[in-house]
């Protein structure tokens, strides 16, 4: 993997370190052991589960700084950084953790609650898929031998036992995995939630960062809708280059 793209795929910088690369087989384990139960308990549970993934997936610091966080200069310069984080598994696995946050929260009932992670979690994973699709090269490198059937990231019950540490790791690529989350991960393919397809591009990308401030105005409350708020100001800067 380039080291461009090293840069901004946290596992691979912590498994240079002996204490932080227990990180990944942890997360791994965790689903492993614990699947059944946080699929019965709060889904403010599971969200925490897939925010830690997508923590290890893609340099939070970095999506801030897309987001505006330092000003438009360094807004301009992160967006760009993250043509390189496209291309790689990581941003894949990313996706589908950011897709499955917003399935699960848009499927909550009122007495389970609003957790504040859960809020900032739906908030980051609009801003992964949303600067995915603007930095993503308009060439997918989806290969034609596999189905024509779409896979959908947020309308699938993924099994992340399956899936283990792929997107975590530089582990083998087989075109043949029978798993559509998998083959998703290792080759890519258009962004599709709940039957609605996204394309590469700023159009689309200021579409899906729409329909989660959307349903952060459903869950937030009070001060959570600040979340919101920010989705909507981010949603005006993002502009197509003609790239």
């Amino acid at each position: 993997m380039p080291s461009s793209q090293h840069h901004h795929v946290p596992w691979m910088v912590c498994r240079l370190d002996r204490r932080a690369s227990i990180g990944v087989p942890l997360l791994t384990n965790t689903i492993n052991e614990y699947e059944d139960t946080l699929g019965e308990s709060n889904p403010n549970c599971i969200v925490i589960w897939h925010c830690v993934c997508m923590l290890v997936c893609v340099d939070g610091n970095v999506l801030a700084r897309a987001a505006g966080r330092e000003g438009p200069n360094a807004m301009n310069k992160a967006r760009q950084e993250l043509i390189s984080w496209t291309e790689t598994d990581a941003s894949r696995r990313a996706c589908i953790h950011a897709a499955q946050t917003f399935r699960i929260l848009s499927h909550r009932k009122p007495a389970d609650g609003t957790a504040f992670q859960s809020v900032r979690t739906l908030f980051m994973s609009a801003l992964v898929l949303g600067f995915y699709l603007l930095a993503k090269e308009s060439s997918p490198i989806y290969s034609p031998v596999h189905e024509n059937v779409a896979f959908d990231l947020s309308n699938t019950d993924v099994d992340w036992k399956t899936i283990g540490e792929e997107g975590f790791s530089e582990l083998p690529k087989f075109p043949s995995s029978e798993n559509a989350a998998v083959r998703f991960i290792h080759f890519g393919g258009p962004i599709v939630m709940d039957g609605k397809k996204y394309q590469s591009g700023a159009q689309h990308a200021k579409r899906i960062i729409l329909e989660f401030a959307s349903l952060l105005d459903e869950v937030g409350s009070h001060w959570m809708t600040d979340y919101a708020q920010l989705l909507y100001t981010i949603h005006d800067t993002i502009e197509d280059k003609g790239r």
